[in-house]
C-alpha cells in the first residue's frame, strides 16, 4: 500500500555535454533508469529541442552514486543527433532523432538462485530513431502524422547498444556499439524481423525478465498499422551479448506505446488506443492478460477509463499492485490533457478497473514558471526499478507545449518557459519495507 508521494523537483535539470546544454537551446526530457551494481544506478535520458513538436534530439547517460538521485559520477553519449542524416540516399539532409531510452540488464554482483549468472554486468539499452525535416525557411520542424508520414516510414527503427560497468564503476564500458535492432537471422537481409511488417517504433515499458535467472528478457514493441507484439531477448553465453531471439503474435490495429509486467502467474500488457485522423479524441488503455505471450494473439479488453490522449505506462510495484501512469483530461482541474499526471491502482481481475487516483505532480499549481498561455505539460511518469526499503523513485517530464513555432501553442516559447523544462521525479513511500529487485552479496539471491 502507498503511504504517501513526496515530490522533490528536478532529476536532471540540464544535460552537461557539450551541444547539449540550455545554453545550446537543449533540455533533458524523457528518461529511465536501473540500478548497475549494489552502489551505482543509471539513468538514460533524450535531450530535446524547440524547433517543434518532437525535437527528440540525443540519447544521454548518467552513472549515479548511492540511488537514483545521487552524485553524478559519470555522464556521457550513447549517440548523438544530427541534422545533416542522410539516410534515402538522396542527397536531402534530415535530422536523426532519438527518445524512448530503455534500459535492461542484470546488475553486477547480482546473485541469482545463490550464485552469479553468466549475464551479470551486461547492460542493453534501446531507443526509437526517427528522421524529421526542418523547414529551411522558417527553421520549425515539420510535424510526422500530417506531413512526413513516409519518411517516418521510411526512417523509424530501434536502434541499441550494450556494455557494462567498468571494474571501477565509474563508467562503462562498450561491448556493442550501436547498431540497428534486428532479430536473429535476420541481420543482413531486407527485412529485419519474421514478421510482415514494414517498421517497429518504440516500446514504452522497460523489458522485464522473462526467466528467473534474467538471462531471457521480454518487452512488447509497437509496430506499422498499429499492431504490437512481444519481444524475447536471450543472453548469448559464447557471445555475451542479449539476442534478439523470438517475437509473438501481432495484435491490434489501433494501438501504440505498449508495457507488460508480470503480475502473479500471469503476464500483463497495456498499450495506449491511438487512432489515425481522430487526434483529439480520449481513449482508455487497451489491456490484455496472457499465460504465453509468444502463443495466441492477445485477447483486449478496452475498460471505460481512464481516458486519455497522453502516454501510459505500468508497472507491477513492490507490494504487488499493478500501477497505471498517465494523464486524464476528464480529472484535470484545468480539463488539460497534459496536467496533473496520475497514478492509479489497476485490478485485472475486476476487468482492469482503475482506482484511487493519486496526483504525481500538477505543474500549474506547483508554480513550475512555464506561461499558461505556453501550455504546461506534465507526462510520462515512470517507476524505476525497487532497489529494498519503503521507498521507490519515480520520474516524469515537464515542459512547455508551445516551441519556436508560435502557432502550437498561440505564441512562441521563451526563457521563462524553458527553464521549467527538464526531468522531475518523485518518492513513493509504501506502508512497510519491501526487498529489491536484486539480491547481492545473498545466498538466497533474487
Amino acid at each position: 500500500m502507498i503511504a504517501g508521494i513526496e515530490h522533490r523537483g528536478f532529476l536532471i535539470q540540464e544535460c552537461s555535454l557539450p551541444g547539449e546544454t540550455r545554453a545550446d537551446n537543449v533540455f533533458p526530457a524523457l528518461a529511465d533508469g536501473i540500478q548497475v551494481s549494489n552502489r551505482r544506478f543509471l539513468l538514460v535520458y533524450s535531450t530535446r529541442g524547440w524547433r517543434g513538436v518532437d525535437d527528440n534530439l540525443s540519447i544521454v547517460y548518467q552513472l549515479r552514486d548511492g540511488a537514483y538521485d545521487g552524485r553524478v559520477v559519470k555522464e556521457g553519449l550513447l549517440t548523438a543527433s544530427i541534422d545533416d542524416w542522410n539516410p534515402l540516399g538522396n542527397g536531402t539532409p534530415v535530422v536523426k532523432a532519438h527518445s524512448n531510452a530503455r534500459a535492461f540488464g542484470v546488475p553486477k554482483g547480482a546473485v541469482i538462485q545463490g550464485r552469479k549468472p553468466p549475464n551479470e554486468n551486461v547492460f542493453a539499452v534501446k531507443w526509437l530513431r526517427v528522421g524529421r525535416h526542418v523547414d529551411p525557411q522558417t527553421g520549425f520542424m515539420l510535424g510526422v502524422p500530417e506531413t512526413q508520414a513516409w519518411l517516418a516510414a521510411a526512417t523509424t527503427a530501434a536502434e541499441w547498444v550494450q556494455f557494462r560497468l567498468n571494474d571501477d564503476e565509474d563508467d562503462i564500458e562498450i561491448l556493442q556499439p550501436v547498431e540497428m535492432l534486428r532479430q536473429k537471422g535476420f541481420e543482413t537481409s531486407q527485412a529485419f524481423c519474421e514478421a510482415d511488417v514494414t517498421f517497429m517504433s518504440s516500446a514504452y515499458g522497460r523489458p522485464v525478465p522473462f526467466d528467473a535467472a534474467g538471462a531471457q528478457w521480454i518487452e512488447y514493441a509497437g509496430f506499422d498499422g498499429g499492431r504490437v507484439a512481444p519481444l524475447k531477448y536471450v543472453f548469448n553465453a559464447d557471445r555475451g551479448l542479449y539476442e534478439w531471439r523470438e517475437m509473438g503474435p501481432l495484435t491490434g490495429g489501433d494501438l501504440m506505446e505498449p508495457s507488460v509486467t508480470r503480475h502473479r502467474d500471469r503476464w500483463v500488457v497495456a498499450a495506449r488506443i491511438s487512432v489515425p485522423g481522430e487526434k483529439k479524441v480520449k481513449w482508455p488503455p487497451a489491456w490484455a492478460a496472457t499465460d504465453d505471450p509468444f502463443g495466441e494473439p492477445l485477447h483486449l479488453f478496452k475498460p471505460s477509463g481512464p481516458k486519455s490522449r497522453a502516454p501510459i505506462c505500468m508497472f507491477t510495484c513492490p507490494d504487488g499492485t499493478i500501477r497505471l501512469l498517465g494523464n486524464a483530461p476528464d480529472l484535470s482541474p484545468y480539463r488539460h490533457a497534459r496536467n496533473p499526471l496520475y497514478c492509479w491502482n489497476i485490478d485485472p481481475a475486476s476487468d482492469f478497473a482503475a482506482a484511487k487516483a493519486r496526483v504525481i505532480f500538477d505543474g500549474k499549481a506547483a508554480g513550475v514558471p512555464i506561461r499558461d498561455q505556453s501550455g504546461v505539460i506534465v507526462d510520462n511518469g515512470r517507476l524505476l526499478p525497487h532497489a529494498g526499503g519503503d521507498t521507490q523513485y519515480l520520474l516524469h517530464r515537464v515542459r512547455p507545449g508551445a516551441t519556436n513555432n508560435p502557432e502550437r501553442a498561440g505564441v512562441p516559447v521563451n526563457d521563462r518557459d524553458k527553464s521549467g523544462a527538464g526531468v522531475y521525479y518523485a518518492t513513493v513511500r509504501y506502508s512497510e519495507a519491501f526487498p529489491g529487485e536484486w539480491a547481492f552479496n545473498s545466498p538466497k539471491g533474487r
